[in-house]
Formats: structure tokens, sequence, C-alpha cells
């Protein structure tokens, strides 16, 4: 059995036999394998994963899994090799970059660049051409029961009971990837709702009717809209790492981006913090019914905002600047502290 990769040399990294295949982690009862995008599992002798204590090679990190096995392909692995490849969740991330490590397109291939592209759109919402951002889009509408184009996704949702289908979803969505790279129009049902959506905000943004202010001290951007705009209409216009979005009616949510909890490797970003300390000073100053909550530094996605008993967000009486100027007080010091 192989043992797992200590260094990234081709000679020592687990190289994939020509067969290799997906196999769903439930089915591998400790085999040896590649994790792709998650955490490492018994039986896990090489993990392609942004995840944070993967075990990913440092030669290899990067910021999308996607993006880590495309280094892997170019490091022409010639170490033992492994037949099976599996992830313990299903996203675009992962859907990429499994189907990067099955076809192995070569290096230069539209459709291996836009798989890349693609993954970055559907981890981040960043994106600089509307093809990544539309695949993305359809990657997710096809493993959703309401959306998917294909009986057998729909089959697996409706038997999953309480339990994750994501490898029956790999198992059928991964061999309608590569007509989806060579032209997501055809899939233009599955990806043109939500992208109207994105369409229309970043038009009230070019519009002036909604406005990104950013705050570098605090590491925030504050978006004001009639509405929440979606992420992938706001993300490629900042580089902030937190998005407080506040609504006419008053609620003001911070929320830090998935960059700040996965392996990022492009360029530092601030650690996360916990913000529990801050509840306290927030409160104090918060002149409408609610209580401050933060969801900690655990979640991918974790908010800051003014809640209901029920956990719902409610208008605040401060202003955003006013609790950007708090987070800027506060969140240098906790960092230091850590």
């Amino acid at each position: 059995m192989p043992e797992p990769a200590a260094t990234t040399g081709a000679s020592a990294l687990p190289r994939l036999a020509p067969d290799a295949a997906f196999v769903p982690m439930e089915r591998l009862r400790g085999a040896p394998h590649v994790v792709v995008d998650g955490p490492r599992l018994p039986g896990t002798v090489l993990a392609l994963s942004h995840w944070p204590g993967s075990g990913t090679p440092d030669a290899l990190a990067d910021d999308t899994s996607a993006l880590i096995a495309d280094r892997y392909l170019r490091a022409a692995a010639a170490g033992p090799e492994v037949r099976a490849l599996t992830n313990n969740h299903y996203d675009e991330d992962g859907l990429f970059a499994l189907w990067l490590l099955l076809e192995r397109p070569p290096a230069d291939s539209p459709a291996r660049a836009l798989a890349i592209a693609a993954a970055e759109a559907g981890d981040f919402a960043t994106w600089t051409d509307p093809p990544a951002a539309q695949a993305a889009i359809a990657a997710m509408a096809m493993a959703e029961r309401a959306t998917t184009p294909f009986p057998e996704v729909g089959r697996a949702l409706a038997r999953a009971g309480g339990r994750d289908p994501a490898g029956e979803l790999y198992l059928a969505i991964l061999p309608r990837v590569g007509r989806l790279l060579d032209d997501p129009g055809r899939f233009r049902r599955l990806w043109e709702p939500r992208w109207t959506r994105v369409e229309a905000d970043m038009a009230l943004l070019d519009a002036g009717d909604a406005r990104i202010d950013e705050h570098p001290e605090a590491d925030l951007a504050i978006v004001r809209a009639p509405r929440p705009l979606d992420d992938m209409a706001v993300h490629p216009r900042t580089r902030m790492m937190r998005v407080m979005t506040v609504t006419p009616d008053g609620i003001a949510v911070v929320r830090h981006r998935y960059e700040t909890w996965v392996r990022y490797a492009s360029r530092p970003l601030a650690p996360r913090v916990d913000l529990g300390p801050l509840l306290p000073r927030l409160q104090a100053l918060e002149s409408r019914p609610g209580a401050w909550r933060f969801d900690g530094v655990a979640p991918i996605r974790p908010r800051l905002y003014l809640a209901d008993p029920h956990g719902r967000p409610l208008p605040t009486g401060i202003a955003p600047e006013r609790i950007a100027q708090e987070l800027a007080a506060f969140v240098p010091a906790a960092a230091a502290a850590r």
C-alpha cells in the first residue's frame, strides 16, 4: 500500500493510474486513494485540497483545489500508483478538480483553463469571463433537485434521506463536465436565471444605485444596495475579505469570505479572529432591539449581525462606518493576541 506523500518530488508523489476512477468515500473502506478538495480520510495517500489541515504538499498549494490539481498534473508524478480519487462533498471546485485529474486535458486546452476559472467562480464568486461564472452556476444547478436535467441525480437526491449523496452526484455529473466546458451555452437554462440576477446587480453598481465603499483598515467592504447583491456581482470588485451588506431597512450583515477559511496561497490574507469579544461593545452602542451575534471562526462564511431571538437579522441603529471603526480598532489587537 502506498504511503502518504511526504515530499513533492515527482519521484515521491503518488501517481494516478491511467484507469484511475472516482470512488464515493463510503465505498473506499480504507483503500489507498487521493482525496480531492476535502479532508484527509483513512487510506488517503495524497491530498489535493485547499482545505486547512489537509496535508497537501506545500509545492502544490494554491487557492483552489482545481489549481492544485493543475499543479499536480504539471508535476508529472512518478511515485507509487493509486487508482481511486474521492471527495466528501459536492461543489464546483471539487467537480472541476476531479474532472481535471480524471480527464487530464492538455495544459493549453481551453477546457482546462475554463475548469480552473469556473472552480474559482464557484468557490470565491470571483471571475473575469462570464463563461466561467456560467459554468460554475450550471455545475451546481446540475446537482439540485429542482433544476437537474439528469434523472439519476434526481433519484440520488430523492433517496438520500438525511445523508449526503455527494458520491452519487459525482458519478452522475462527472461524465457531463466535458460537454459543459466545451460549450457552457448548451446548458443555458441551468445558469440563465441566476446569471440574469448577477447582471442586474452589476447594473445597479454600474449605475451608482448600489455602491461599494472600502475600509482597508478593517479589511472591510461596505455594500449599500436596495437589496442584497449576488456575491458574483460584488466579489470581483473588491479585494476586502469582510463584506458588509447594508440594505435600506437598516439591516447590516458582515460576512467573512470563503477565501479566509481555506489555505489561500496567492497572497497573504489577514487571519480570521474571534469577533465574540466585540459583541458587548456593539451591544452597548446599539439603540434598537436585538442581540449582536457572531457565528464563530469555524463556519465557512461566518456572519456578524444584530439578531432576533430566532437568529434572523434585524435593523441596527449603528451606522455602518461606526461598525467599520469598531472592527478596525478590535481586529489588529485580537490578531496580535492569537
